[in-house]
């Protein structure tokens, strides 16, 4: 009899810690995804959060090289500021995300409203997009390995 409440008892603190632990992953996640979006106007330090073997796809267009990939944002990021004759403010939010956590791997699923002025212009109206991204957990670090965004 004892036995089997010990055992009941230990099932229910090890399903406690487990618990525990996918709520502070969660929690870990939509950190980097909040950190993501806040650091989208300097892409240099947004590139710390991704992996080297990061997959993109956006726009209809898949992207497997992210050295390139970032070459590429920073390039136009750069000659749009540059057209513009200043920095534009923008502003990105991340809204009802859903995480699940699966061991050293999380996927994300979120909408991304993005807010952008070019520098001296009026307001542009919101851009809504469906975004979905999978991060994968390595030495304690969350870091995005694919991620896929779709207009809404």
């Amino acid at each position: 009899m004892s036995t089997t409440i010990f055992k009941s008892l230990m099932m229910v603190f090890l399903m406690g810690i487990a618990a525990s632990a996918s709520a502070n992953d969660e929690s870990e996640v939509l950190s980097v995804i909040q950190k993501w979006a806040d650091l989208e106007s300097d892409l240099e330090s947004q590139s710390e959060l991704i992996r080297d073997d990061r997959i993109q796809i956006a726009a209809g267009i898949r992207q497997t090289d992210q050295k390139s990939n970032l070459k590429v944002q920073v390039m136009n990021y750069e000659a749009g500021v540059q057209a513009a004759g200043g920095e534009p403010s923008l502003m990105v939010r991340i809204e009802d995300p859903i995480i699940r956590v699966y061991g050293n791997v999380a996927i994300a699923s979120f909408v991304r409203l993005f807010n952008f002025t070019s520098y001296g212009e009026r307001p542009n109206p919101p851009a809504k997009a469906w975004c979905t991204m999978v991060l994968v957990k390595e030495e304690n670090q969350w870091k995005i390995a694919h991620h896929h965004i779709s207009p809404a």
